[in-house]
């Protein structure tokens, strides 16, 4: 199993590191633009009044993820409210079925998944194997992106700042929300042995989830969607509040129910071998 986790981190390190180094240099432009006040002034405040009437369009605010205009403007309101919710989780989700997909159902497609099939492993080694990688890579690059982007924090005096340990839960929270998509995508691949099927799945769910965040003020479907099981809905205001265990449960309920339906599916299937 160990051989095999190398294997699955080794091919793939290049697409690793780059989503985990190149986040992170550019969410390091965040806290540059608070400087010092004249920078702040110049990139934040102008732009923040230059665009200040988009704050009148009710739908265009939700789509974004910006409840108030003022606050986004913010160090603080920029990355624990927007990007956090909805960037993070929508490229973890993506970053994820996309890696899964060249290690699991797309290299049954492609016929090499040959190799792995021929190793002295049972099934659910190479499952779990894989499972341990779509939970952990998701929460290794979210995390990366915000300890990159904390060193000019924590190293230059700017205008506006940020607590490390308030950051990082914000940073789980909405690390695990992108997870439970991509979760889902890897699941659905295992289950069916197609790729495509990851894409419907887990970027069904996420477009889903995405939508009835943004318009649950218009629907009453969308409304008990956001509340009640969805993870960008469970993300709250971890910076401010701290971690809710009723989120974190939610969300960790959905990732190992997940994972539980592509292991009985990936089982019981033939696999694509040429």
């Amino acid at each position: 199993m160990f051989n095999y986790l190398k294997y699955m981190l080794t091919v793939p390190r290049k697409f690793i590191l780059n989503w985990a180094i190149a986040g992170g240099l550019y969410l390091v432009i965040l806290p540059l633009a608070f400087a010092n006040s004249s920078v702040e002034s110049l990139l934040i405040d102008t732009q923040r009044e230059a665009f200040r009437g988009m704050s009148e369009n009710e739908v265009m605010m939700n789509l974004l993820g910006i409840s108030d205009w003022d606050n986004v403007f913010t160090l603080e309101g920029m990355v624990t409210t927007y990007v956090m919710i909805p960037f993070v989780p929508i490229l973890i989700g993506i970053a994820t079925i996309i890696l899964l997909n060249k290690l699991g159902s797309k290299a049954e497609e492609d016929g090499t998944f040959e190799f792995v099939a021929s190793l002295p492993m049972r099934r659910s080694t190479v499952y779990f194997s894989q499972a341990i990688v779509a939970f952990f890579f998701g929460l290794f690059v979210t995390f990366s992106w915000t300890n990159i982007m904390f060193i000019p924090i924590a190293t230059m005096e700017l205008s506006q700042t940020l607590e490390y340990a308030p950051l990082m839960k914000a940073t789980l929270q909405g690390a695990l929300a992108g997870v439970s998509f991509g979760v889902l995508g890897f699941a659905a691949g295992a289950y069916t042995g197609k790729s495509s099927m990851a894409w419907a799945f887990g970027g069904g769910l996420m477009a889903l989830e995405y939508l009835s965040n943004s318009l649950q003020s218009t629907n009453d479907l969308f409304l008990w969607v956001d509340e009640n099981i969805s993870s960008f809905g469970a993300y709250g205001n971890p910076y401010q509040d701290g971690l809710a265990s009723g989120d974190l449960l939610l969300v960790l309920s959905k990732i190992f129910l997940f994972l539980a339906i592509g292991f009985i599916g990936f089982r019981k299937r033939s696999l694509n071998l040429r």
